[in-house]
């Protein structure tokens, strides 16, 4: 966050430098053309300042929203890279794999209210409108609709793409910043 005290020492800076420039007009000499060099070279080093600050902020942003990336990643890796009909096959032989699913795409409504300033709006929108109608929500408690499983079994396919997707996304757009 900008400190506001900045932001004022900044202003205050900006607004002595145009005076001197005024001053400059008014009375023209060696004094007040010195001050106004001074002061241009204030407002220089303002947005220099500023511009390097924006940077950081995009910077710090990017980071932000690469690590919300990586923690929906620990969740969707147990997801197998396999079709939607093999998943769901496989959820309906295997009933603790099934649970383990399904208990572990739960996670994703933490990260969502944690990580909501830097998660990508697929994502955001992949939890609240996909994945949602699987779960009975009550206070604290996930419980699975089993009647759902095979629509389930394609938005977790769905959500594992879109993931890797977004995630080399990311790194590419980290690599051409760094």
């Amino acid at each position: 966050m900008i400190d506001k005290a900045a932001i004022l020492a900044e202003v205050i800076s900006t607004i002595g430098a145009l005076a001197s420039i005024l001053w400059l007009f008014l009375d023209p000499g060696p004094e007040p053309f010195a001050a106004s060099l001074v002061c241009l070279a204030v407002i220089l080093g303002i947005g220099v300042r500023s511009q390097v600050k924006l940077a950081k902020m995009q910077d710090d942003a990017l980071l932000e929203r690469l690590n919300s990336i990586r923690e929906i990643m620990q969740v969707t890796d147990d997801i197998p890279r396999i079709p939607a009909d093999e998943l769901l096959t496989k959820l309906n032989s295997d009933e603790k794999f099934c649970k383990s699913l399904t208990l572990r795409i739960v996670r994703l409504f933490g990260l969502r209210r944690e990580r909501i300033p830097f998660l990508e709006p697929e994502i955001i929108d992949l939890i609240d409108n996909e994945f949602e109608p699987f779960y009975s929500i009550g206070v604290g408690l996930y419980t699975f609709k089993s009647e759902k499983l095979h629509e389930f079994s394609v938005f977790a396919v769905k959500l594992a793409n879109t993931v890797r997707e977004l995630e080399r996304k990311l790194t590419e757009e980290h690599r051409k910043r760094f």
